[in-house]
């Protein structure tokens, strides 16, 4: 009991400074973040306008950071467009740079949860030009406003805009039928002149990601969920030194993403220079900007930065991500003449990083998932968990099946484990005689330890297979559902978010969540059925281990108490299952074992505490007399000697006499009253049942 009354003072303690700890993260992030009308040095990139010049969005200003891309002049009045909405999305479009002011995306089919992907400031597929110096190409010095030219029907966009030197610039968007979440764009660049003209580069802009609101967690920061990520699919580019690394080169990596915490010190991520990009995107946790050149583009310098956005009351800045891609155009030739146009056409797809619909567009667009190193456990258990979610109308009912098909494609090698632990638990005694017969000699003790486990069939390690299997079934599913989509907003019992943790309240402004005590209360139900070794002839450092696992289960409730109560569900069902697994697989006997003597190679019969010769017989006991002699510290195996009974049991009341009880605090004395009366209780136990055994 002194040790659950510790545990438990232990682990309010870790809750306490848990709230501290985001209690005080608020305050300094109030501190270092100001509202705005404090900042006279602040500098805002503009509102965002609709048709009518009026406010849009008052969420949708940025603070322009330092290095940041993002416009500080003003932004002219833009004229907003909203059109090729369908059952998944509807898009607003802007004159300002003929591109994407947001993507609303609405509650349906597998998102459970509407949101709006607000693209301030520069707009996605944002489009301007620059030199081979990296300076800026000014092609926008009249404006920088497409006029929309206006289509016989309403399955196209299409915007239009003459510049300064004559260069037509054309940017159509169109969508399929069943594009679902997927934009078509083409933008067209043709010379106007009769003569060249040099334009450099162009770069397309990704668009912008920002931190969805979580409940606060001090073990997941969601900065780590903002990415600019990219596909490489060329060969190795042969400028620069032959280190791709140092030359910013990535030859023979497939994916990769940059993270808002990798950003440098400016806020910039180092560019990449991709010899063949495959897509590109910018991503949150549950949402991705996701773009594919239909043709080949070149060389592809991959940039992104960090940006902060404010609340619609301007007090709280959130955190967020852009990127930016550049390519080669070079020279247009003359009007008329061939290579006077050019055109790029991408594949845009602005919605849900959900692994089915990333899978179907093909070109290895599901990579976007982020599975990580355990993407071979990740993607067939998403796959599932769609089939599963579809059948049963339920993420939640989806989440529990798929965890019982795991436990019982399992169910073997975990019951394999589990009767070999049975089978070493009783097999103590005689090991425990071996290694005291050869404590003076290692290596002779190793070899006979060996033969023994050969000779009772036993594999010492067997029990370690279910854990290590378990460890990538845990992580992959672990990255499976940290980021999927469909369990945005999926409710399921108490909980409102499956992609949330299960709060039922919130106690002085931390959230109290249910599925995680239950997910430890299965725990520790699990252990107390595999009660741990503590006979006379366990070690001390055994011991140890011993009562440190039991401290387990909390540990695991502090650190799975803040994430998704997806995940939480996932574990407390694997914990019900793997109950009834041990119930069932301890009425098994052990296969014959029962009856034979334990000797080792060489003929001799051991017992702990005579090497002649007595017999240890392993008899099952049950697991009420098992906690009887573990108190009374009574060996495990073997029958029952009545005068070592009546020593131990008159030992242990010695500890409870009237004396000793009456110099003792109230509290010691309550403590040492329930332990006498245990020890009477086992006592009589084990004497009724030494009774029927004689």
């Amino acid at each position: 009991m002194k040790n659950y009354i510790l545990g438990f003072c232990f682990l309010a303690g870790a809750f306490y400074l848990i709230w501290k700890q985001s209690e005080d993260q608020i305050e300094r992030a109030k501190e270092s973040n100001p509202p705005p009308s404090s900042q006279n040095d602040t500098k805002f990139a503009p509102a965002v306008f609709d048709a009518n010049n009026s406010n849009l969005d008052s969420d949708a200003e940025l603070i322009a950071e330092e290095n940041t891309a993002i416009p500080n002049e003003p932004i002219e009045s833009e004229i907003l467009t909203q059109g090729l909405s369908n059952d998944s999305s509807s898009l607003t479009f802007t004159s300002y740079l003929g591109g994407l002011r947001s993507v609303d995306l609405k509650k349906y089919d597998r998102l459970s949860k509407s949101y709006k992907m607000i693209q301030p400031g520069e707009p996605l597929l944002g489009i301007s030009f620059y030199n081979m110096d990296g300076s800026k190409r000014n092609l926008f010095k009249k404006t920088k406003n497409f006029s929309r030219k206006y289509e016989t029907n309403d399955k196209k966009i299409t915007f239009e805009l003459i510049s300064s030197e004559n260069i037509k610039i054309t940017r159509e968007y169109w969508r399929e039928n069943n594009s679902s979440y997927m934009v078509n764009h083409l933008t067209i660049i043709e010379n106007l002149n009769d003569f060249p003209v040099q334009v450099d580069k162009v770069r397309l802009h990704l668009g912008s990601a920002f931190q969805i609101p979580r409940l606060y967690n001090p073990f997941d920061n969601s900065s780590t969920y903002l990415n600019v990520g990219y596909y490489n699919d060329g060969p190795p580019l042969p400028e620069g030194c032959s280190c791709a690394q140092c030359s910013g080169r990535i030859d023979g990596e497939a994916e990769e993403f940059i993270q808002l915490n990798e950003m440098g010190a400016g806020g910039k991520m180092e560019p990449k220079l991709l010899s063949e990009a495959k897509w590109y995107c910018v991503n949150n946790q549950f949402f991705v900007n996701l773009i594919r050149p239909i043709d080949s583009l070149g060389e592809t310098l991959i940039e992104g930065n960090s940006i902060r956005n404010l609340d619609t009351n301007r007090t709280e800045q959130n955190s967020g991500i852009s990127g930016k891609a550049t390519f080669s155009l070079g020279i247009l030739s003359p009007q008329g003449k061939q290579g006077s146009v050019r055109k790029f056409e991408f594949e845009v797809y602005a919605g849900p990083k959900d692994y089915k619909l990333l899978t179907e567009l093909g070109s290895d667009q599901n990579k976007a998932m982020q599975f990580g190193v355990f993407w071979w456990v990740s993607e067939p258990l998403s796959y599932l968990l769609d089939l599963f979610s579809g059948i049963f109308g339920s993420y939640g009912l989806g989440i529990i099946v798929l965890t019982i098909l795991i436990k019982l494609i399992l169910w073997p090698l975990t019951a394999k484990a589990t009767r070999s632990q049975k089978k070493m638990q009783a097999l103590q005694e005689p090991m425990a005689a071996l290694r005291e017969k050869h404590k003076g000699s290692p290596q002779k003790l190793n070899q006979e330890m060996m033969k023994f486990y050969k000779e009772h069939k036993v594999n010492p390690f067997s029990g370690c297979w279910p854990i290590m299997i378990q460890i990538p079934i845990f992580l992959g599913m672990f990255w499976m559902l940290r980021s999927a989509a469909e369990l945005y907003g999926q409710e399921f019992l108490w909980a409102k978010d499956l992609s949330e943790q299960d709060q039922i309240t919130e106690v002085f402004g931390f959230s109290a969540n249910l599925l995680p005590i239950l997910m430890v209360v299965t725990q520790w139900f699990q252990m107390k059925l595999t009660p741990m070794q503590l006979g006379p002839q366990m070690s001390e450092a055994q011991r140890i281990n011993a009562k440190m696992m039991r401290f387990m289960p909390f540990m695991f409730l502090i650190f799975l108490y803040f994430f998704s109560s997806a995940l939480v569900l996932y574990w407390t069902v694997q914990n019900l299952m793997t109950i009834l697994q041990t119930l069932i697989t301890k009425r098994e006997p052990i296969k014959g074992e029962k009856s034979n003597e334990l000797k080792g190679d060489s003929g001799e019969k051991f017992d702990r505490n005579n090497e002649k010769g007595e017999r240890v017989v392993l008899d099952e006991i049950s697991e009420e007399e098992r906690k009887h002699r573990n108190f009374l510290g009574l060996k495990l195996k073997g029958p029952i000697k009545a005068d070592e009974l009546e020593r131990l049991y008159k030992e242990r009341l010695n500890h409870y006499s009237d004396k000793k009880l009456a110099e003792m605090t109230s509290s010691k004395r309550s403590a040492s009253l329930e332990k006498k009366e245990k020890t009477e209780l086992a006592y009589r136990f084990l004497i009724d049942r030494l009774g029927k055994d004689t």
